[in-house]
């Protein structure tokens, strides 16, 4: 965790590397920053702690805290705080982040099913399926590897790299393009936006942002509002 003591504008961003990566640059500096291990997103309940402890430790009066994840896996459900305004994306995670919605999402889901999400900090910042196989190579040799990735890879078919318009993605594409071809991967590049990464930084928080005041806890339907609308409309047309 790296947090600096005094408040700047009293705006605190708690994220993970693949998210803070992909932010412009410069967007921090003006701002408090807390850094969690992107390994954390392997085990929700951990991440869940990690935020939980983050949170109450920028939980000063007159603060503002944001969050650079979104549902992660229910992590933010049950998050509150005492003093600070507490901000969360609206979307499921940070691929929904990086397209934008979780409708943008759901749509490139549509199209291919097996399909392994990339962009710029991930590759550089997380363990991804291609670091995962040039560790083993490293350990085991490359053909137990190639053996232990195809397993590994029977449910997909298809690697997207997210392109947000803010980085030269040239350094990425060959690596993405060799792995891919050894194992029988489409590839294909997909536009993203920085619009609900920019406003993580920028307080332009609006409908895809879940606002809580202090004392208010996240809960599902913060992120899942159609849905509880259409339970309840159900339940009241109901004989």
């Amino acid at each position: 965790m790296n947090c600096v003591e005094e408040r700047r504008d009293g705006l605190c961003l708690i994220a993970c590397p693949a998210v803070l990566g992909e932010l412009a640059d410069g967007a921090t500096e003006s701002i408090d920053c807390v850094e969690l291990e992107a390994k954390l997103h392997l085990s929700p309940e951990r991440l869940k702690q990690e935020l939980t402890a983050a949170v109450a430790e920028a939980d000063v009066p007159g603060a503002t805290i944001v969050l650079g994840y979104g549902l992660c896996s229910n992590s933010v459900i049950g998050l509150k705080t005492r003093h600070a305004l507490l901000v969360v994306p609206r979307v499921d995670d940070c691929f929904a982040m990086l397209l934008g919605s979780n409708e943008a999402f759901l749509a490139e889901e549509e199209k291919e099913r097996g399909t392994y999400y990339v962009a710029k900090a991930y590759l550089e910042d997380c363990d991804t399926i291609m670091s995962d196989f040039e560790k083993l190579a490293e350990k085991r040799g490359p053909e137990c590897a190639e053996r232990g990735m195809r397993l590994a890879l029977k449910h997909y078919s298809r690697i997207v790299l997210i392109d947000t318009g803010r980085y030269d993605l040239a350094p990425y594409r060959a690596r993405i393009a060799g792995f891919a071809d050894l194992f029988g991967l489409a590839v294909e590049e997909v536009p993203g936006t920085t619009r609900i990464l920019d406003a993580l930084t920028t307080r332009e928080w609006g409908d895809d942002f879940v606002v809580a005041p202090p004392g208010r806890e996240l809960t599902l339907a913060d992120f899942r509002p159609e849905f509880f609308r259409s339970k309840s409309e159900a339940e009241k047309n109901s004989p």
